[in-house]
């Protein structure tokens, strides 16, 4: 089962069209008034704040660096899950921890909620989350996943667009926790034909004896791991759902809070 993207995206794309000319113009002189001999003016656009594909890596980058956090606490009304963020996807850590900061996660909703396999959460439900998201900007996210992090039970990784996406860039806003399955070795040969991906041996042993979303390695970046918490992901993926694996009663992350 292939994972994607179940946030605002499009709709905030329509909303910050009307952002990309803001151009301010200088005011020309009446022509009953004598002209005074002036300096030309050079006016400069507005300097475009956002974040975009073209900048995302420098923006991160420079984010990264002047806030370091890797620890943060999920709530939901299940419970706390703490997580701890990799170090080495810093694009994907930077961007978890400044959206946490921004106070985006909080009122965001859970879109997939899958047993055996992961819950999905961080989609904008309120106009709050979708103006957080118009300040900050359009953009995904480059892969991270020459970092070696795989689908293991308590992993977190990135949802992304699966067209129009070669590159398989990140949706920045949109994550999912692993709960998973235990493969045999058939089904594990099965995903490296149609994923053209090869699992390594500490992967087979891992997959053959342990739960995790072994289908989509290769395919997202896992950017962090939960470290307490993780009987709520279980009660997240037991909820009653729709044929779309969304769950009938709508499930809030309450807050993310950065704690170290």
């Amino acid at each position: 089962m292939r994972l994607r993207n179940l946030g605002l995206i499009g709709v905030i794309a329509l909303l910050l069209s009307a952002c990309d000319s803001d151009v301010r113009t200088a005011k020309q002189p009446s022509k009953k008034t004598p002209k005074k001999k002036e300096k030309n003016i050079v006016v400069e656009p507005i300097k475009d704040t956002l974040i975009r594909n073209n900048n995302v890596v420098e923006r991160l980058t420079t984010y990264g660096e002047k806030n370091p956090e890797t620890i943060a606490d999920v709530y939901t009304r299940f419970g706390k899950i703490r997580i701890q963020l990799f170090k080495d996807t810093p694009l994907h850590r930077a961007n978890f921890i400044m959206l946490a900061k921004s106070g985006y996660f909080n009122g965001t909703v859970f879109t997939r909620a899958v047993k055996n396999f992961i819950a999905q959460g961080g989609s904008a439900h309120s106009y709050q989350q979708v103006d957080i998201q118009r300040s900050i900007g359009l953009y995904t996210i480059p892969p991270e996943m020459d970092a070696g992090h795989f689908h293991y039970k308590g992993m977190i990784g990135a949802a992304r667009d699966y067209e129009d996406n070669p590159q398989k860039r990140s949706d920045p806003f949109v994550f999912y926790f692993v709960e998973g399955t235990t493969y045999n070795d058939e089904v594990l040969d099965h995903y490296e034909k149609e994923n053209g991906y090869k699992y390594n041996s500490a992967q087979r042993k891992y997959y053959t004896n342990n739960p995790g979303a072994a289908h989509i390695d290769g395919e997202h970046t896992v950017f962090g791991k939960i470290i307490s918490g993780y009987p709520v992901v279980s009660k997240i993926t037991s909820v009653e759902t729709d044929r779309q694996d969304w769950p009938i009663e709508d499930l809030f992350i309450d807050s993310v809070i950065v704690v170290r």
